[in-house]
Protein backbone atom coordinates (compact mmCIF):
# COMPACT_ATOMS: atom_id res chain seq x y z
CA UNK A 1 0.00 0.00 0.00
CA UNK A 2 1.29 3.45 -0.94
CA UNK A 3 2.23 5.81 1.89
CA UNK A 4 1.27 9.46 1.44
CA UNK A 5 2.42 12.54 3.33
CA UNK A 6 0.44 15.79 3.26
CA UNK A 7 2.96 18.65 3.29
CA UNK A 8 2.18 22.30 3.84
CA UNK A 9 4.88 24.89 3.33
CA UNK A 10 4.73 28.71 3.34
CA UNK A 11 4.49 30.14 -0.17
CA UNK A 12 6.20 33.46 0.65
CA UNK A 13 4.13 35.11 -2.04
CA UNK A 14 4.84 32.64 -4.84
CA UNK A 15 3.34 29.18 -4.66
CA UNK A 16 5.14 28.01 -7.79
CA UNK A 17 8.53 28.68 -6.22
CA UNK A 18 7.50 26.83 -3.06
CA UNK A 19 6.29 23.91 -5.20
CA UNK A 20 9.57 23.64 -7.10
CA UNK A 21 11.49 23.88 -3.82
CA UNK A 22 9.54 20.95 -2.34
CA UNK A 23 10.05 18.82 -5.47
CA UNK A 24 13.76 19.46 -5.40
CA UNK A 25 14.02 18.30 -1.81
CA UNK A 26 12.05 15.04 -1.91
CA UNK A 27 14.33 13.24 -4.35
CA UNK A 28 12.69 10.44 -6.32
CA UNK A 29 9.37 10.61 -4.49
CA UNK A 30 6.35 11.74 -6.49
CA UNK A 31 4.72 15.05 -5.58
CA UNK A 32 1.10 15.97 -6.30
CA UNK A 33 -1.00 19.06 -5.77
CA UNK A 34 -3.46 18.79 -2.89
CA UNK A 35 -5.93 21.48 -3.78
CA UNK A 36 -7.82 23.28 -1.02
CA UNK A 37 -10.58 25.85 -1.47
CA UNK A 38 -10.73 29.20 0.24
CA UNK A 39 -12.01 28.39 3.72
CA UNK A 40 -13.27 30.61 6.51
CA UNK A 41 -10.58 30.98 9.13
CA UNK A 42 -12.53 32.11 12.19
CA UNK A 43 -10.87 33.10 15.46
CA UNK A 44 -7.58 31.86 16.89
CA UNK A 45 -9.38 30.21 19.83
CA UNK A 46 -11.63 28.35 17.40
CA UNK A 47 -8.65 27.13 15.36
CA UNK A 48 -6.85 25.85 18.46
CA UNK A 49 -9.96 23.99 19.56
CA UNK A 50 -10.50 22.58 16.05
CA UNK A 51 -6.89 21.41 15.90
CA UNK A 52 -7.47 19.03 18.81
CA UNK A 53 -10.91 18.01 17.54
CA UNK A 54 -9.67 17.25 14.02
CA UNK A 55 -6.84 15.08 15.35
CA UNK A 56 -9.41 12.91 17.16
CA UNK A 57 -11.66 12.74 14.09
CA UNK A 58 -8.69 11.84 11.92
CA UNK A 59 -7.84 8.83 14.10
CA UNK A 60 -11.47 7.72 14.40
CA UNK A 61 -12.19 7.95 10.68
CA UNK A 62 -8.99 6.14 9.80
CA UNK A 63 -10.24 3.31 12.02
CA UNK A 64 -13.60 3.27 10.22
CA UNK A 65 -11.98 3.12 6.79
CA UNK A 66 -9.72 0.35 8.08
CA UNK A 67 -12.78 -1.60 9.25
CA UNK A 68 -14.24 -1.36 5.75
CA UNK A 69 -11.08 -2.81 4.24
CA UNK A 70 -10.62 -5.55 6.85
CA UNK A 71 -14.30 -6.57 6.74
CA UNK A 72 -14.40 -6.76 2.95
CA UNK A 73 -11.15 -8.73 2.90
CA UNK A 74 -12.49 -11.18 5.49
CA UNK A 75 -15.88 -11.64 3.82
CA UNK A 76 -14.60 -12.03 0.26
CA UNK A 77 -11.22 -13.69 0.96
CA UNK A 78 -9.94 -11.43 -1.83
CA UNK A 79 -6.27 -11.03 -2.71
CA UNK A 80 -4.61 -7.63 -2.35
CA UNK A 81 -5.05 -6.86 -6.06
CA UNK A 82 -8.68 -7.99 -6.03
CA UNK A 83 -9.36 -5.90 -2.95
CA UNK A 84 -7.85 -2.80 -4.54
CA UNK A 85 -10.12 -3.20 -7.56
CA UNK A 86 -13.18 -3.39 -5.26
CA UNK A 87 -12.27 -0.25 -3.28
CA UNK A 88 -12.97 2.78 -5.43
CA UNK A 89 -14.01 6.40 -4.95
CA UNK A 90 -16.12 7.94 -7.71
CA UNK A 91 -14.90 5.18 -10.06
CA UNK A 92 -11.28 6.00 -9.26
CA UNK A 93 -8.81 3.80 -7.41
CA UNK A 94 -7.77 4.99 -3.96
CA UNK A 95 -4.40 6.12 -5.32
CA UNK A 96 -6.00 8.04 -8.18
CA UNK A 97 -8.47 9.72 -5.83
CA UNK A 98 -5.77 10.87 -3.40
CA UNK A 99 -3.42 12.05 -6.16
CA UNK A 100 -6.16 14.08 -7.86
CA UNK A 101 -7.96 15.19 -4.69
CA UNK A 102 -10.19 18.22 -5.00
CA UNK A 103 -12.58 19.61 -2.46
CA UNK A 104 -16.17 18.37 -2.94
CA UNK A 105 -17.93 21.71 -2.65
CA UNK A 106 -21.29 20.20 -3.58
CA UNK A 107 -21.12 17.97 -0.50
CA UNK A 108 -19.15 20.15 1.91
CA UNK A 109 -19.71 23.80 1.09
CA UNK A 110 -16.51 25.74 1.67
CA UNK A 111 -18.34 28.99 2.42
CA UNK A 112 -19.62 27.54 5.70
CA UNK A 113 -17.81 27.94 9.01
CA UNK A 114 -15.24 25.26 9.77
CA UNK A 115 -17.13 23.87 12.82
CA UNK A 116 -20.23 23.41 10.61
CA UNK A 117 -18.26 21.49 7.97
CA UNK A 118 -16.64 19.28 10.62
CA UNK A 119 -20.04 18.60 12.20
CA UNK A 120 -21.51 17.65 8.80
CA UNK A 121 -18.65 15.24 8.13
CA UNK A 122 -19.07 13.79 11.62
CA UNK A 123 -22.78 13.13 11.06
CA UNK A 124 -22.00 11.39 7.77
CA UNK A 125 -19.33 9.15 9.31
CA UNK A 126 -21.49 8.35 12.33
CA UNK A 127 -24.29 7.17 10.04
CA UNK A 128 -21.87 5.06 7.99
CA UNK A 129 -20.31 3.47 11.08
CA UNK A 130 -23.75 2.73 12.56
CA UNK A 131 -24.86 1.08 9.32
CA UNK A 132 -21.73 -1.06 9.27
CA UNK A 133 -22.35 -2.24 12.85
CA UNK A 134 -26.00 -3.01 12.10
CA UNK A 135 -25.21 -4.98 8.97
CA UNK A 136 -22.42 -6.97 10.64
CA UNK A 137 -24.67 -7.76 13.62
CA UNK A 138 -27.30 -9.08 11.22
CA UNK A 139 -24.73 -11.13 9.31
CA UNK A 140 -23.10 -12.55 12.44
CA UNK A 141 -26.49 -13.64 13.80
CA UNK A 142 -27.22 -15.60 10.61
CA UNK A 143 -23.66 -16.90 10.49
CA UNK A 144 -23.96 -18.17 14.07
CA UNK A 145 -27.24 -19.90 13.22
CA UNK A 146 -25.59 -21.52 10.23
CA UNK A 147 -22.62 -22.59 12.35
CA UNK A 148 -25.00 -24.19 14.86
CA UNK A 149 -26.71 -26.15 12.08
CA UNK A 150 -23.40 -27.26 10.59
CA UNK A 151 -22.11 -28.29 14.00
CA UNK A 152 -25.21 -30.42 14.44
CA UNK A 153 -24.58 -31.96 11.03
CA UNK A 154 -20.85 -32.53 11.38
CA UNK A 155 -20.06 -32.71 15.12
CA UNK A 156 -19.67 -35.85 17.17
CA UNK A 157 -22.61 -37.94 18.33
CA UNK A 158 -23.00 -35.95 21.53
CA UNK A 159 -23.99 -32.78 19.64
CA UNK A 160 -24.82 -33.54 16.01
CA UNK A 161 -28.36 -33.95 14.79
CA UNK A 162 -29.63 -37.51 14.99
CA UNK A 163 -31.83 -37.00 11.95
CA UNK A 164 -30.71 -39.53 9.37
CA UNK A 165 -28.88 -41.56 12.01
CA UNK A 166 -31.83 -42.85 14.02
CA UNK A 167 -34.36 -44.83 12.03
CA UNK A 168 -37.99 -45.42 12.88
CA UNK A 169 -37.17 -49.07 13.54
CA UNK A 170 -34.79 -47.94 16.34
CA UNK A 171 -37.74 -46.57 18.32
CA UNK A 172 -40.54 -48.44 20.03
CA UNK A 173 -44.02 -47.73 18.64
CA UNK A 174 -45.98 -44.93 20.29
CA UNK A 175 -46.62 -45.94 23.87
CA UNK A 176 -48.45 -44.36 26.76
CA UNK A 177 -45.85 -45.57 29.26
CA UNK A 178 -42.55 -46.30 27.47
CA UNK A 179 -40.08 -44.16 25.54
CA UNK A 180 -36.88 -44.84 23.64
CA UNK A 181 -34.01 -42.70 24.91
CA UNK A 182 -30.78 -42.12 22.97
CA UNK A 183 -27.53 -41.76 24.87
CA UNK A 184 -24.08 -40.78 23.55
CA UNK A 185 -21.45 -42.64 25.55
CA UNK A 186 -17.74 -41.71 25.42
CA UNK A 187 -15.70 -44.49 23.84
CA UNK A 188 -13.77 -44.94 27.07
CA UNK A 189 -17.02 -45.56 29.01
CA UNK A 190 -18.88 -48.00 26.76
CA UNK A 191 -18.21 -50.92 29.09
CA UNK A 192 -19.51 -48.85 32.02
CA UNK A 193 -22.68 -48.15 30.07
CA UNK A 194 -23.32 -51.80 29.26
CA UNK A 195 -22.75 -52.83 32.88
CA UNK A 196 -24.75 -50.04 34.52
CA UNK A 197 -27.57 -48.69 32.34
CA UNK A 198 -30.18 -51.11 33.71
CA UNK A 199 -29.42 -49.95 37.27
CA UNK A 200 -29.31 -46.20 36.72
CA UNK A 201 -32.90 -46.07 37.97
CA UNK A 202 -35.94 -48.27 38.38
CA UNK A 203 -38.18 -48.90 35.40
CA UNK A 204 -35.45 -49.37 32.80
CA UNK A 205 -36.41 -52.18 30.44
CA UNK A 206 -33.78 -54.93 30.87
CA UNK A 207 -31.58 -55.76 27.87
CA UNK A 208 -33.21 -52.95 25.87
CA UNK A 209 -30.00 -51.12 25.02
CA UNK A 210 -28.86 -51.31 21.39
CA UNK A 211 -25.92 -49.77 19.57
CA UNK A 212 -27.12 -47.31 16.92
CA UNK A 213 -23.95 -45.64 15.62
CA UNK A 214 -20.37 -44.85 16.53
CA UNK A 215 -17.68 -42.27 15.77
CA UNK A 216 -14.15 -41.64 17.04
CA UNK A 217 -15.40 -40.07 20.29
CA UNK A 218 -18.80 -41.52 21.14
CA UNK A 219 -21.06 -44.52 20.66
CA UNK A 220 -24.78 -43.85 20.40
CA UNK A 221 -27.03 -46.30 22.27
CA UNK A 222 -30.78 -46.58 22.55
CA UNK A 223 -32.53 -47.72 25.71
CA UNK A 224 -36.19 -48.07 26.66
CA UNK A 225 -37.40 -46.55 29.92
CA UNK A 226 -40.72 -45.74 31.54
CA UNK A 227 -41.70 -42.14 30.85
CA UNK A 228 -42.29 -41.35 34.53
CA UNK A 229 -38.62 -41.97 35.40
CA UNK A 230 -37.19 -40.22 32.33
CA UNK A 231 -35.89 -37.15 34.22
CA UNK A 232 -34.34 -39.26 36.95
CA UNK A 233 -32.71 -41.52 34.37
CA UNK A 234 -31.28 -38.51 32.50
CA UNK A 235 -29.82 -37.02 35.70
CA UNK A 236 -28.21 -40.30 36.73
CA UNK A 237 -26.81 -40.78 33.24
CA UNK A 238 -25.25 -37.32 33.26
CA UNK A 239 -23.62 -38.11 36.62
CA UNK A 240 -21.93 -41.03 34.84
CA UNK A 241 -20.78 -38.70 32.01
CA UNK A 242 -23.24 -40.20 29.54
CA UNK A 243 -24.90 -37.63 27.24
CA UNK A 244 -28.65 -38.07 27.01
CA UNK A 245 -29.77 -36.68 23.67
CA UNK A 246 -32.96 -34.66 23.48
CA UNK A 247 -34.44 -36.48 20.50
CA UNK A 248 -37.82 -37.82 19.53
CA UNK A 249 -38.27 -39.41 16.14
CA UNK A 250 -40.57 -37.05 14.22
CA UNK A 251 -40.54 -37.04 10.42
CA UNK A 252 -42.38 -33.70 10.23
CA UNK A 253 -39.83 -32.08 12.54
CA UNK A 254 -37.00 -33.61 10.51
CA UNK A 255 -38.40 -32.10 7.32
CA UNK A 256 -38.83 -28.74 9.06
CA UNK A 257 -35.17 -28.79 10.18
CA UNK A 258 -34.05 -29.67 6.66
CA UNK A 259 -36.01 -26.80 5.10
CA UNK A 260 -34.86 -24.40 7.82
CA UNK A 261 -31.22 -25.30 7.17
CA UNK A 262 -31.63 -24.59 3.45
CA UNK A 263 -33.33 -21.27 4.19
CA UNK A 264 -30.52 -20.16 6.52
CA UNK A 265 -27.89 -21.06 3.91
CA UNK A 266 -29.76 -18.95 1.35
CA UNK A 267 -30.14 -16.09 3.84
CA UNK A 268 -26.44 -16.17 4.66
CA UNK A 269 -25.53 -15.95 0.97
CA UNK A 270 -28.04 -13.14 0.37
CA UNK A 271 -26.92 -11.09 3.39
CA UNK A 272 -23.25 -11.66 2.53
CA UNK A 273 -23.78 -10.37 -1.02
CA UNK A 274 -25.72 -7.39 0.34
CA UNK A 275 -23.01 -6.45 2.84
CA UNK A 276 -20.21 -6.78 0.30
CA UNK A 277 -22.05 -4.57 -2.20
CA UNK A 278 -22.78 -2.03 0.53
CA UNK A 279 -19.15 -2.03 1.66
CA UNK A 280 -17.97 -1.42 -1.89
CA UNK A 281 -20.49 1.37 -2.40
CA UNK A 282 -20.04 3.08 0.97
CA UNK A 283 -16.26 2.82 1.11
CA UNK A 284 -16.01 5.83 -1.20
CA UNK A 285 -18.18 7.92 1.15
CA UNK A 286 -16.06 6.92 4.16
CA UNK A 287 -12.74 7.66 2.46
CA UNK A 288 -14.05 10.94 1.04
CA UNK A 289 -15.11 12.08 4.51
CA UNK A 290 -11.76 11.08 5.97
CA UNK A 291 -9.78 12.88 3.26
CA UNK A 292 -11.79 16.06 3.80
CA UNK A 293 -10.94 15.89 7.50
CA UNK A 294 -7.30 15.49 6.45
CA UNK A 295 -7.68 18.58 4.26
CA UNK A 296 -9.23 20.59 7.08
CA UNK A 297 -6.51 19.47 9.45
CA UNK A 298 -3.79 20.57 7.03
CA UNK A 299 -5.51 23.94 6.62
CA UNK A 300 -5.98 24.57 10.36
CA UNK A 301 -2.45 23.46 11.27
CA UNK A 302 -1.00 25.60 8.47
CA UNK A 303 -2.80 28.74 9.65
CA UNK A 304 -1.70 28.12 13.24
CA UNK A 305 1.90 27.53 12.16
CA UNK A 306 2.40 30.02 9.31
CA UNK A 307 -0.33 32.59 9.92
CA UNK A 308 -3.25 33.76 7.80
CA UNK A 309 -2.62 33.09 4.10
Amino acid sequence: MTLYWLLSVPAHGDGHVAWRDVKSRVGDSEVYDFMLPTLKIGTLDTLVQLSDELAKHDTAYESTVGKFIDTLRTLTQASTNELQSMLTVDEKSVDQYIRTFSWNNAKYRSDRALPEIISQIGESMHAIDAQLKTKMTQYNAIKNSLATIRRKQTGNLSVRSLNGIVKRSDCIPDSEFLQTVFVAVPQTLTRDWINSYERLTDKVVPRSSAKIASDSEYTLYSVVVFKRVLDEFANKARDMRFVVRDFVYDEAAMEHDRVQALEIVEQEEEVLDNICEWLKGSFGDALTAWMHVKALRVFVESVLRYGIP
